[in-house]
């Protein structure tokens, strides 16, 4: 007992605060030498990290900007795909998966995650520090589980106490780093084992990078008692809820259609993350709130020296086009800093454009803060901690009311789609948690009763009517049907492959696999879940016996889940 409340997240907490104490000085470092001095753009920085007033509103040298950024992202691309490829990407979600899949981190993996998101962000890529801190922290915390050689269960909590200790510290927020450790890995579900641990582990890590970097919040803002608790503001803050709902579905629109584009194999892996960056570099070249991390914006807002609506609404867009880029191309870093900047910059832009067209008085700088938790409660399906950092970034509670309004509209309404792919809809959901639940169970249990409709292609029509499908239903794969009987499958994958020019004339045909996994109505579902956990896979064709080929069904991961579900209530 001791060793898990105590020692090991105490220990966790340490190394995490220590790794994020070295993570923003690299930071500081490639920033100093890399955007002020070659590219001449010093940026705004938030109240609890020093506001300065020299800072530069356009850099000196935009032109720059794109191959700075360019640079940063061919030697991040080059440092993950040599030694850490698990290490690409959002941080974040790199731990959610190995969360649930039951990989392990390692040190090396946090060691690089580190060294790339300090280049990344330190020469202007458009990231977020959280995400990449989340997943050092969550390295750390895996490789303790193993030294101590906990158990599986035992080295899971681990991973997410790192996790939580990393945000508690790079966002001088311990509560509400203690409450995501123990929610962002689910969209509707709770880990409660990780929150007690998470707790001493988020305030041990915030506790050493406060030695070094303050105690205070990362925003300062007036926040007036009782104003925004009015029926007519909280009616513009449910608005405002409204909004970033319809900006998280843009969003995250936007954000995996670059990732689905950069996807495609045209080019090295470790080429991607350059052409994102110059990209990215390109947007900031113009529009400088996209730069790196761009919290200092957001403080100007609050401080009232930023007023331009135009500029603003840019901004957003700006740092949504630049995020795409930057990790949607393969380059490390994070999307829980981003959001919170997309956020801000809607919050601000609609209280502004409510304060001059329908002449009321709304306080900007809540709106603004209220709008960056919102977005991201929204965008990461995290209501709780969001909820919590609201109080953890103004040093007060004013804003509670509202903020609650605002995230459970923007929760509810911004769809299923989280910027975190890896998450799962209920710890019934997650690999991870099946043993817990019991194999028993499912041994009981018989495809017939719980398999869906399969929704097929034929082998002679296009690869392009086949990848529609698939996205249309949201799957990652179909069945191939020919007379009735199963011929093959095709996957996203096998899409992938084909380039989009030549989807309407190959045929699925061409390029399905014929290499068939099949259960039959009888099959268990405990056999039925091996296999897909053993092959890799999220659905299975149902054939009405073994040996035949007569498809009559299709089971996925998901149905196994309900089944559960089902039998346990």
């Amino acid at each position: 007992m001791f060793k898990r409340y105590l020692l090991l997240p105490i220990l966790i907490g340490v190394l995490t605060g220590i790794s994020a104490v070295l993570f923003v000085h690299a930071i500081e470092l490639i920033t100093r030498y890399v955007l002020e001095l070659a590219v001449g753009y010093v940026q705004p920085l938030p109240a609890g990290e020093g506001t300065r007033e020299n800072f530069t509103f356009y850099p000196e040298r935009p032109y720059l900007l794109p191959l700075t950024v360019a640079l940063g992202g061919l030697i991040s691309g080059l440092l993950t795909y040599l030694l850490s490829p698990e290490s690409a990407g959002v941080g974040t979600d790199s731990a959610i998966r190995a969360y649930h899949s039951k990989d392990k981190l390692s040190i090396k993996s946090s060691i690089v995650k580190l060294i790339t998101s300090a280049i990344t962000i330190g020469t202007g890529g458009t990231s977020g520090r959280e995400g990449p801190i989340a997943l050092i922290g969550a390295g750390i915390g895996s490789t303790v589980g193993e030294l101590f050689r906990l158990d599986r269960r035992e080295r899971r909590t681990a991973l997410a106490v790192g996790l939580g200790a990393g945000i508690a510290a790079i966002f001088k927020a311990p509560l509400a780093g203690a409450i995501i450790s123990a929610e962002v890995f689910f969209k509707r579900d709770f880990e409660i084992e990780a929150l007690i641990p998470g707790f001493i582990a988020s305030v041990t890590s915030y506790s050493v990078f406060g030695m070094f970097f303050g105690f205070q919040p990362i925003f300062s803002a007036e926040i007036p008692k009782l104003l925004n608790l009015q029926p007519a503001s909280l009616l513009a803050y449910a608005g405002l809820g409204l909004l970033c709902a319809l900006v998280v579905r843009v969003f995250t629109f936007l954000f995996f259609k670059v990732q689905e584009e950069f996807k495609k194999p045209r080019v090295p892996q470790y080429i991607k993350p350059a052409l994102g960056g110059f990209l990215a570099g390109l947007v900031g070249a113009f529009i400088p709130i996209s730069i790196g991390n761009g919290y200092g914006w957001l403080q100007l807002i609050m401080d009232g020296k930023l007023t331009d609506l135009g500029f603003i609404v840019l901004g957003a867009v700006a740092v949504m086009l630049g995020v795409s880029f930057t990790l949607g191309s393969g380059g490390s870093g994070g999307v829980f800093g981003p959001s919170v900047m997309i956020g801000g910059l809607v919050g601000a832009a609609y209280s502004m454009t409510l304060n001059q067209h329908h002449s009321l008085s709304l306080h900007v700088p809540s709106f603004t803060i209220v709008g960056m938790v919102s977005l991201f409660a929204g965008a990461a399906k995290a209501p709780l901690s969001t909820l919590i950092l609201i109080a953890e970034m103004t040093g007060g509670y004013e804003l509670l009311v509202p903020a609650m309004v605002s995230v459970s509209i923007s929760y509810f309404l911004s769809g299923k789609r989280s910027v975190f792919p890896s998450q799962v809809d209920t710890r019934l959901d997650s690999p991870a948690h099946m043993e817990e639940w019991g194999l028993m169970i499912l041994e009981k249990l018989k495809v017939k009763d719980y398999m869906g409709e399969p929704i097929t292609v034929r082998p002679y029509d296009s690869v392009e009517e086949a990848y529609r499908l698939m996205m249309d239903n949201l799957i990652g794969g179909l069945p191939v049907v020919n007379g009735g009987k199963l011929v093959g499958i095709i996957t996203k994958s096998d899409v992938m492959a084909v380039p989009p020019h030549e989807r309407k004339d190959r045929k699925v045909h061409e390029v399905m696999s014929t290499d068939l996994l099949t259960v039959t109505p009888e099959t268990t579902l405990a056999e039925a879940f091996r296999l897909m956990t053993s092959k890799g896979v999220g659905r299975l064709p149902v054939v009405d016996k073994k040996g035949s080929r007569r498809l009559v069904g299709i089971i996925a991961r998901t149905d196994i889940g309900r089944a559960i579900r089902e039998f346990s209530a």
